[in-house]
């Protein structure tokens, strides 16, 4: 923790990257494998895919983790100085968050069937938005 010149307080270090990162991959490991029947995407997606599916959500999962770093960040920097930009970056940031939240794939498998023929690309995308979060996350810790 690191301390601000404006208010002595304590702010997140840049180790707090490398456990937020820990802290989605293993969650998403958890709910890949463990969620609860309902939200199982097993019962709709073809053996050949269910891979796929899984680190799908494993990905995703990294990703919301890093948003809720970057949201809760953005809000306690809103809180401590009162900068519009800062509120703007959190109503996006919340904002990407639930467009996360919906395309989850967990959610997805409680919806009904998955789109097929999307495959790898799910994945792709999911490690351009992971690093992309990645980097802002750290240097928001700067």
């Amino acid at each position: 923790m690191e301390k601000t010149p404006q208010t002595g307080t304590r702010g997140p270090t840049k180790l707090w990257l490398p456990v937020v990162l820990a802290v989605g991959v293993l969650v998403g490991l958890v709910l890949s494998y463990y969620a609860p029947e309902p939200f199982r995407f097993s019962r709709f997606v073809s053996p050949d895919f269910q891979e796929i599916y899984l680190l799908h959500t494993v990905l995703s999962t990294t990703s919301i983790t890093l948003l809720v770093a970057l949201a809760l960040i953005y809000v306690r920097v809103y809180a401590q100085t009162g900068a519009r930009f800062a509120l703007g970056i959190t109503v996006v940031l919340f904002a990407l968050l639930i467009q996360s939240l919906i395309e989850y794939p967990l959610i997805l498998g409680f919806a009904g069937p998955f789109p097929g023929g999307q495959g790898t690309y799910l994945s792709f995308a999911d490690v351009f938005t992971i690093v992309a979060y990645t980097i802002f996350l750290y240097l928001s810790l700067e």
